[in-house]
């Protein structure tokens, strides 16, 4: 692969993940992803 092949794969990684980090944390932000609370966590 030449050097420019090697930086546009580089870079669309780095933009891919920083979509990737900012959909999951604004889905906990706002509450679309609400996980259970385990049974043993759980004061019954």
């Amino acid at each position: 692969m030449n050097k420019l092949t090697k930086l546009a794969m580089k870079l669309s990684a780095a933009f891919l993940t920083l979509i990737a980090a900012s959909t999951a944390s604004t889905a906990c932000f706002w509450g679309y992803y609400q996980p259970k609370e385990p049974k043993c966590l759980s004061e019954e």
